[in-house]
């Protein structure tokens, strides 16, 4: 049977292609980290209670150290949250392996990080004394975990008429609440005792699962560590 022009034409483009496949550089994401026998875990917060001595990020990802025959290793990269675009974050392959401690799973930290979940969640609360604001007051925001819907989140403030201030560090946040204003925060930040916490509607925000973030490309080690947190996961008890 003969082949048709077209069928020709397209044979030539999948051998084609195939070749050029053939000449690409082999990913030796998995091997390099095995060479090196440490699993770099960077953070914006290394005091988060995610990722504390017996916090859950910090336990899984030493159960996924130690599935992969890996040492657990946690940097505090600060700049990592403190933009919406994970590209501002200045973070990079020679300096971390995985991103998390409340990375959450979006739509804009996909566009820059495989991310895989983790079971855990994050959402925003109001923190402080007395009620909302009355409009025209000042109420803190500390969002530190980039991919919550700041949009959404500003569009609310604005319907209320509260003025947002940045704070930027645990420490801005504890003068604030110390000077009796009140603050939007993730839930899972560190808070001074006997301080009040109250829901947020939702038109102010949703919760966010949480996820690992993992560099796109490196299909080896992302392979092994899915299946390794998978793993640790599902594991009993």
């Amino acid at each position: 049977m003969r082949l048709g022009r077209r069928a020709l034409i397209d044979i030539a483009l999948i051998a084609a292609l195939l070749a050029g496949l053939s000449f690409l550089p082999p990913d030796t994401s998995l091997g390099d980290r095995q060479r090196q026998g440490v699993l770099r875990f960077c953070v914006g917060d290394a005091a988060s209670p995610l990722v504390q001595d017996g916090g859950p990020e910090r336990a899984l990802m030493q159960g996924v150290a130690d599935r992969m025959g890996l040492r657990l290793q946690l940097q505090e990269v600060p700049s990592i949250g403190r933009s919406f675009n994970p590209r501002d974050w200045q973070v990079g392959r020679g300096q971390c392996d995985v991103l998390g401690g409340g990375l959450a799973d979006s739509a804009t930290n996909r566009d820059f990080l495989t991310l895989i979940p983790n079971g855990q969640r994050l959402g925003l609360v109001r923190v402080g004394q007395g009620d909302l604001p009355a409009p025209g007051d000042q109420i803190g925001v500390m969002v530190g975990s980039a991919g919550f819907d700041r949009v959404r989140l500003s569009s609310w403030l604005r319907q209320q008429g509260l003025r947002a201030v940045p704070l930027a560090s645990a420490q801005k946040l504890a003068e604030w609440l110390d000077q009796g204003g009140q603050a939007i925060v993730p839930t899972l930040v560190h808070l001074p005792r006997r301080v009040a916490v109250h829901d947020l509607p939702a038109a102010a925000s949703a919760n966010s699962d949480l996820a690992f973030g993992l560099w796109r490309g490196d299909m080896t080690f992302t392979r092994a560590f899915r299946r390794a947190l998978q793993r640790q996961l599902t594991r009993p008890g």
